[in-house]
């Protein structure tokens, strides 16, 4: 036998299937036949077209819903209550509802239904009468934007609102030992949650609206995506932040801006670290590029500011929004230490224009990743707040050539240290030399030698020769590189040339050598042979 309940949901699921039809043939696809003639209305017919997939999704899963529950009503005991798609497909039901409902106030923040309503004045106060079907209230002098935006938002509202209170008395209504009880507390406590989303996601969506008008268009169009929701602004709850001393300060579910004046400085969430020390008159933010000290007159505004940042902090991280209302199981949540993410710095420096990718802790690069600078140079290795420390590889881009000289070494406090091997395209000269040994790295110079005589520069199998000469110089006597640096006897008898590879170009050579803690010690240069050989 079929409860009450269960017949109030199968009447809630036809008048809900009813209306979805009603929205898509009188407000969605009209609206798609618009012709926009700028890159805002289309951008706008773009949201339309995704939000009336999202309705057909919509209307497709209450549609088996409603035959699931008809089935149960008309074989209540072939057709068990926890075979209901409401209750055994609740995770889905619920996810199409939330993909609805985030379209929809994608469109509210772009104005997309105002924007495609003016386009067919004429058309739309026709329908005006068609639309009071689907309203409560509508205001006759109201525009058919907002008309439209209502038209969308009110059934949507009602229905979930029912649905939470139906399953509600449905499990009320069922006794402990009911083996589908669990199932029907469940589906109530995720309406319920989804009531609570649904409304949160419409404030932040006319917050967000209204938020655009506020601002001049040079800083809407660098700032208003469709995705954006402004969470915190310090016109409505003061703060004050240093050193940038910013006239306003918002803060999305993505970035973190500064206004001051006509200029936005943008911070990306996932490179936003919170300091977890307390501090009653300020809180610290780092950045990869910035320190910023947020404070306020009064204590209560600055828990605020702190709490919201966390959450939107922690929120960027795990990459998609929460279902829960704010503050729902984050009040004593900290933002991540270490985390991977990509930056560009754009303060003037070593790093200036360089990006980052990889691993980071606390507003530095610490880890593993890659730092790339736009003439091609970039560093593949280990770094250690915000140094390159540990093994590394660096490719130096030749000026005329799409070719590149390669280190490979290890490296401390951003320096090269230890051993390491040298391979550069251009022959072995004494300038090539110093370079090659880090001057380009920009890390350290080799000291400059005095000129030696042109016989012991020669290159190629003069140098070999001049270099087998040599090793053969007594213990502690000075010897001359084909290169014009001098070495001492101990390093040349402990060196071993490499095997030379056949595919390397006839001009590429390698090199070894080592950086002691007080000399350093350089090798002769081996030129590889040509790739015929």
């Amino acid at each position: 036998m079929c409860s009450p309940e269960e017949a109030a949901l199968l009447q809630q699921e036809e008048v809900f299937t009813a209306t979805l039809a009603r929205i898509s043939s009188l407000v969605l696809q009209p609206l798609l036949t618009a012709e926009p003639s700028d890159a805002r209305g289309r951008e706008g017919l773009r949201l339309l077209q995704q939000l009336h997939g999202c309705a057909q999704r919509l209307w497709e899963v209450t549609e088996r819903s409603l035959r699931s529950l008809r089935e149960r009503l008309r074989h209540p005991e072939a057709v068990k209550l926890e075979s209901l798609l409401l209750l055994r497909e609740a995770d889905r039901v619920l996810q199409v509802h939330v993909e609805y409902i985030e379209s929809y106030t994608s469109c509210v923040v772009v104005q997309a239904f105002q924007t495609a309503a003016k386009q067919r004045r004429d058309y739309w106060r026709g329908r005006r009468k068609a639309l009071r079907q689907l309203l409560w209230g509508l205001n006759p002098g109201g525009s058919m934007g907002t008309a439209m935006v209502q038209a969308l938002r009110q059934p949507l509202a009602h229905h979930v609102q029912k649905y939470a209170l139906l399953l509600l008395s449905l499990g009320d209504a069922l006794g402990e030992g009911h083996p589908a009880r669990e199932l029907v507390v469940q589906a109530a406590a995720l309406f319920g949650d989804l009531q609570s989303f649904m409304k949160q996601a419409l404030d932040q969506a006319e917050a967000t609206q209204a938020l655009w008008h506020s601002l001049s268009g040079r800083l809407r169009d660098a700032l208003c995506t469709p995705a954006r929701r402004l969470l915190q602004d310090s016109q409505d709850v003061p703060v004050t932040v240093t050193p940038l001393q910013a006239e306003r300060v918002l803060l999305f579910d993505d970035i973190l801006v500064l206004l001051q004046g006509h200029r936005a400085h943008t911070f990306d969430l996932k490179l936003v670290w919170v300091d977890p020390e307390q501090d009653g008159r300020a809180f610290h933010l780092l950045t990869p590029e910035e320190e910023l000290f947020f404070g306020s007159k009064r204590p209560q505004d600055l828990v605020l500011w702190r709490h919201t940042v966390t959450q939107a902090v922690c929120r960027a991280l795990r990459g998609k929004k929460d279902f829960l209302v704010r503050g729902a199981g984050l009040a004593s949540c900290e933002t991540p230490a270490c985390r991977s993410a990509a930056h560009t710095f754009l303060a003037e420096g070593r790093l200036c224009r360089a990006t980052y990718e990889g691993e980071w802790c606390r507003g530095r690069p610490h880890g593993r990743g890659t730092l790339k600078w736009p003439d091609g140079k970039n560093h593949v290795g280990s770094f250690c707040q915000g140094l390159e420390h540990g093994f590394g590889i660096c490719l130096v881009p030749q000026a005329a050539e799409d070719k590149f000289d390669c280190y490979k070494c290890h490296w401390r406090d951003g320096s090269m240290c230890g051993y390491g091997i040298c391979t550069a395209r251009m022959r072995c000269t004494r300038a090539t030399s110093r370079r090659a040994c880090g001057m380009a790295l920009g890390s350290w110079r080799a000291p400059r030698r005095p000129l030696v005589p042109a016989s012991t520069r020669a290159t190629g199998s003069g140098a070999s020769a001049a270099a087998t000469g040599s090793r053969k110089t007594a213990a502690g006597a000075s010897a001359t590189l084909a290169c014009g640096r001098q070495t001492s006897a101990t390093a040349l008898g402990s060196w071993s040339p490499r095997q030379a590879s056949a595919t390397r170009g006839p001009s590429r050579q390698t090199r070894w050598w080592a950086q002691g803690p007080s000399s350093l010690k350089t090798t002769p240069c081996v030129r590889a042979p040509s790739p015929g050989t």
